[in-house]
């Protein structure tokens, strides 16, 4: 814990009183002017600390980012997002983790921004990231898997973020969309990109990108996404803060990647199941440079959409599906 995340954690602790600079001086060793220099730090995140009569400070209201700060206080985990990074704004936070994974990151490392400039999806495609509406974090993996493994993972982060989503919205019913998406009402509300360094027979590294649609109101959503996209805000009409969700997950996650480490993607097949968006849908595919017509019927144990055509059932490891007609 550095000084500025200690500073926090005394402040909180008063629950609104005031704390005196000699406290926090002799709790950190160092002098008031120090612990200014960290107030004045902590102001410009966004936290309103009030300076008080009796040479003290008190925390009057914290930002909604989801920076160590907000963030290590809700989690629960044992090894993941205890190394957190947050930025106001960057490129693009799968960028900016995998620079940390070549420089030694430890498992478990997330990277957080409050907007992306250059965000991504599946296939190159642009990732609508504005400031201070959604979440966006990246966290580094370093599973001991073959590559061939590896595939089957955005379906587990998915399952994650599914059930964190159904805990907070229990009016709502996330779906897992193969192989990397996640529906509310048919619209997608989260997108997932995993990119990963690997060896032809383990995986080095595992970047996992994951931007959910929380506070973002229609208004402020681009015409041509109305269609395809919404949020919890507009599902729900509540507001969500970014760092409890950004922890949610990660709670959710940890055991679930524990398990698929040890036993592969079969024993949450249930779960996702239950979850499947496609699950019996007619299905339209873009598979590379052919399309696929059949009908979906579930998720293999190694990831694969299951795809019943006319020639047969056929395994699926990558592609675009639409339900019914290509969009």
């Amino acid at each position: 814990m550095n000084a500025a995340e200690h500073i926090l954690q005394t402040l909180r602790a008063a629950n609104g009183g005031e704390v005196s600079s000699r406290t926090i001086g002799e709790q950190l060793g160092v002098s008031r002017a120090a612990i200014w220099k960290q107030i004045e730090a902590l102001r410009a995140g966004g936290y309103a600390i009030e300076a008080c009569s009796r040479r003290g400070y008190r925390l009057v209201t914290a930002p909604d980012t989801p920076h160590a700060p907000e963030v290590l206080p809700l989690l629960t985990t044992r090894r993941l997002g205890h190394a957190c990074r947050y930025a106001a704004e960057t490129g693009s936070t799968n960028r900016d983790a995998a620079a940390l994974a070549e420089a030694g990151a430890p498992e478990g490392a997330v990277v957080a921004a409050g907007a992306q400039t250059a965000g991504r999806g599946r296939m190159t495609r642009e990732w609508f990231s504005p400031s201070g509406a959604n979440l966006y974090f990246s966290l580094l993996l370093r599973p001991n898997v073959e590559p061939g493994k590896a595939a089957s993972l955005p379906l587990v982060i998915g399952l994650a973020v599914a059930e964190t989503l159904a805990t907070l919205a229990p009016e709502t019913r996330p779906e897992i969309k193969w192989p990397n998406d996640i529906l509310l009402g048919g619209k997608k509300v989260c997108g997932i990109l995993c990119e990963m360094q690997a060896e032809a027979d383990c995986v080095r590294h595992l970047v996992a990108g994951i931007g959910v649609n929380l506070n973002l109101t229609r208004q402020a959503m681009p015409s041509d996404l109305r269609n395809r996209a919404t949020s919890l805000r507009i599902e729900t009409g509540r507001r969500y803060s970014r760092a409890a969700v950004m922890a949610g997950i990660l709670n959710r996650f940890e055991p679930l990647y524990d398990r698929w480490r040890a036993e592969g993607l079969a024993p949450l097949l249930c779960a996702i199941a239950a979850r499947d968006a496609l699950l019996g849908k007619d299905l339209s595919l873009d598979h590379g440079d052919r399309r696929i017509q059949g009908r979906a019927d579930g998720i293999l144990p190694d990831g694969a959409l299951r795809l019943v055509t006319d020639q047969g059932p056929v395994p699926i490891y990558s592609g675009e599906a639409h339900i019914g007609s290509p969009l």
